[in-house]
């Protein structure tokens, strides 16, 4: 205002036109409003599918992380087992030769028959 009364009439309009643009103002902030709203619902949805997804991840590699130390431990047993079974295999391969040199083919047999767990006592042999 310089000084000089404006007419009623023209107040009314420059308050209309100020109401007017306050109203526009707010209509603008309220659309703004619900679209950040729907932008903040999609990032939330985002944020759920990327936990879910983690978790997803988290929970098979502690399945798979079970599954190889069930592994480990099964080849540990396996190795574990290998020990003895190679010192026998070294025994039979003695007495197989021991077997071969002294006895020919008939001591052989008696070495297998021994393997399988059988124990002939022949006339022969003295207890």
């Amino acid at each position: 205002m310089n000084g000089i009364p404006q007419p009623p009439i023209e107040r009314r309009a420059a308050a209309l036109a100020d109401v007017q643009q306050m109203h526009d103002d707010l209509i603008s902030a309220h659309d703004e409003i619900g679209q950040l709203k729907a932008d903040l619902a999609r990032e939330t949805d985002r944020c759920a599918m990327l936990v879910e997804d983690r978790n997803r991840h988290r929970r098979d590699g502690m399945i798979y992380r079970d599954k190889l130390v069930e592994l480990a431990t099964a080849m540990t047993n396996i190795g574990l087992l290998t020990a003895p079974a190679h010192e026998i295999m070294r025994t039979v391969r003695e007495l197989v030769d021991a077997a071969s040199d002294a006895g020919g083919a008939g001591g052989h047999a008696k070495l297998e028959q021994e393997q399988a767990g059988y124990v002939f006592v022949s006339e022969d042999d003295e207890p």
